[in-house]
C-alpha cells in the first residue's frame, strides 16, 4: 500500500492522496508512516465532537441536535479561527425511519445532506481529522476512507489507524496525534453477536479482526507509535470509545490506558458515550481522558468520571495549545446561546526528549 503525506504550509492544508489498486484490507490497515502538517501560528485551535451523525428530529423540536451543535461549532471556529476539527466517530447514524446506518458508498447522499449541508462557514474549510465509530462499521467503513481518499481529503480518514504529527510557531512545537479504532478492542465475540452488529462482525471477519491475534497486532502498532513519538512534546491519541471511569473496563480497552500512562500520552480525546465528561491526570494517572460524544444525541455516560455535564447537555470539546499549556472548554450547546460549562488546562508531556 502506498503511504500518503499531508503538508499544511502557512495553516493551508495541501492534501495529497492518491491511491491504486486498493482492496478493502488496504483501507483499513494501519499506516505506519506520519502525516506532517506545518503552521505558523504560536498556537493551535482545535474542536473535538462526536457522534454527530444523527440528522433526527425529536418530539417538540423544529432544529433537530445536529443543527444546534454545528451552529455553536461554526461561532466558536470563527471567533477562534479553528484550524481542524477533531472527529471521534459515529459519523452517520440512522436518523428516520427507511434510513441506514453508516453510508453504503462514496455516493451515498448522507455525505451531503448530513455532512457538508450541516458545518457551514470555517467549518467547512477545515479539516476533519477522523476516526471510525461503532455505527460507521455498521454499513461500509471502506466506503468512508475511500471518500477521504478519493473523493473529499478534508474528511480525513486515510485508514482506521493512521498518525499525524504537528508542528507550529518558531519553535516548531511538535503535537503527535495517534488516530486509532478502538471497536477491535471494546466489543467482545459475544457482543458481536448480537443483530444490530452482524455487520460490523462479518467485516471483522473480512479482515482477519476477529481474534485475538489481530488485536494483540493492532496494540503493538498502537505500542511502537507511541515509542517512535517520544520526541514530541504534546502526544494525543484519538478514539471512538471512551476511557473514561468505568468505560474503561470494556473488553480489551483497560489494555490501552496502561500504554497511554508507560509512555506519558497526554490526553486521549473519546465520543461513543453521548455526554460531555472528562477524567483528570493525577498522581500514578498522568493522561488527560475526555469524553466528547454530544454532537447530535444524548443518553449515555460513563460512571466515575471526575467532571459530567447534565443530562441532556449537547455540545462539543474546544482547546486551544500552545508551547506550555493546553486550555480546554466544554461548550453547551442545547440552546441557541451556547455556554462554557466547564474548563480547564493540560500542560504538556514531563521529561519528553528533543
Amino acid at each position: 500500500m502506498k503511504y500518503y503525506m499531508v503538508l499544511a504550509i502557512s495553516c493551508v492544508l495541501l492534501i495529497i492522496l492518491t491511491i491504486t489498486d486498493a482492496l478493502p484490507g488496504d483501507l483499513v490497515e494501519p499506516i505506519d508512516k506520519p502525516f506532517v502538517e506545518y503552521y505558523d501560528s504560536k498556537e493551535l485551535n482545535v474542536i473535538t465532537v462526536g457522534d454527530w451523525g444523527f440528522e433526527g428530529i425529536e418530539l417538540n423540536q423544529t432544529n433537530s441536535n445536529q443543527i444546534k451543535v454545528a451552529k455553536a461549532m461554526e461561532t466558536w471556529a470563527v471567533n477562534y479561527h479553528s484550524d481542524f476539527i477533531i472527529n471521534t466517530g459515529d459519523n452517520f447514524y440512522i436518523s428516520f425511519v427507511g434510513d441506514h446506518e453508516g453510508v453504503t458508498s462514496v455516493d451515498d447522499p448522507k455525505w451531503d445532506r448530513i455532512w457538508k449541508g450541516r458545518y457551514k462557514g470555517r467549518l467547512a474549510k477545515i479539516p476533519w481529522y477522523s476516526v471510525a465509530g461503532n455505527h460507521d462499521w455498521y454499513n461500509n467503513v471502506t466506503a468512508q476512507v475511500d471518500y477521504s481518499l478519493n473523493y473529499d481529503s478534508r474528511f480525513f480518514l486515510p485508514s482506521t489507524y493512521f498518525v499525524r504529527e504537528s508542528y507550529f510557531g518558531k519553535r516548531k512545537t511538535k503535537i503527535a496525534w495517534i488516530h486509532i479504532d478502538t471497536g477491535i478492542f471494546f466489543y467482545t465475540p459475544a457482543e458481536l453477536e448480537e443483530v444490530d452488529k452482524v455487520i460490523m462482525k462479518q467485516q471483522f471477519e473480512r479482515f482477519g479482526w476477529n481474534n485475538t491475534q489481530a488485536i494483540e497486532e493492532k496494540l503493538k502498532w498502537v505500542e511502537d507509535r507511541l515509542i517512535e513519538q517520544q520526541n514530541s512534546k504534546w502526544i494525543f491519541v484519538v478514539g471512538h470509545h471512551p476511557l473514561v471511569g468505568i468505560c474503561a473496563q470494556e473488553y480489551y480497552m483497560g489494555r490501552l490506558r496502561p500504554l497511554f500512562e508507560k509512555y506519558r500520552v497526554a490526553a486521549y480525546f473519546s465520543g461513543h458515550a453521548h455526554t460531555l465528561e472528562i477524567e483528570f491526570a493525577k498522581f500514578g494517572q498522568p493522561v488527560t481522558y475526555f469524553l466528547s460524544g454530544a454532537g447530535s444525541r444524548t443518553d449515555e455516560r460513563c460512571l466515575e468520571e471526575d467532571w459530567g455535564a447534565p443530562e441532556n447537555v449537547l455540545g462539543f470539546l474546544h482547546s486551544t495549545i500552545n508551547d506550555t499549556q493546553m486550555t480546554y472548554e466544554f461548550v453547551d450547546s442545547t440552546t441557541l446561546e451556547p455556554k462554557i460549562i466547564y474548563k480547564g488546562s493540560v500542560f504538556p508531556r514531563p521529561y519528553y526528549s528533543y
